[in-house]
């Protein structure tokens, strides 16, 4: 059997409290380490390479929360832009009047749009102030809410 010993020849010892002694114990019986050495090596390497293990860890975690985040800000462009178009849709489609008094509806449902969303923006008063940031930003990207 091989013996672990220091660079000079000499072995390496490490003096641990009774407690640190028995809860080692009861930690390898239950885990099914073969010995408190393998536990100490174990600990030890864990303890020496955490440091780029976590660094990958988080990289990797970053990486797949900044794609979680694009897809809900492309889901929730999608449904603004939708809601949008479906409520502008509701109050301008009159599929058997002349093109200009259509363009006209057109205008004024546009109009109504814009009073009905001001309704609503005042209903969000109770509600978190994200969703109103949200909403706010959404529609200030640009003129017509395209972003």
């Amino acid at each position: 059997m091989k013996t672990n010993k220091r660079l000079d020849g000499k072995k390496k010892l490490v003096t641990l409290t009774m407690k640190l002694e028995r809860d080692m114990r009861s930690f390898c019986r239950d885990r099914g380490i073969e010995s408190e050495s393998e536990l100490i090596r174990r600990a030890i390497s864990k303890y020496i390479y955490a440091d780029g293990e976590d660094a990958a860890i988080g990289l990797q975690g970053m990486r797949q929360l900044r794609d979680k985040t694009e897809e809900l800000r492309d889901i929730l462009d999608l449904s603004f832009r939708y809601m949008k178009l479906m409520h502008v849709s509701l109050l301008a489609y009159h599929p058997e009047i002349d093109p200009k008094v259509a363009d006209g509806a057109f205008a004024s449902a546009n109009a109504r749009h814009e009073k009905f969303f001001a309704a609503f923006a005042d209903g969000l008063g109770n509600d978190p102030p994200f969703f109103e940031g949200l909403l706010h930003r959404y529609y200030s990207e640009g003129d017509d809410g395209q972003g």
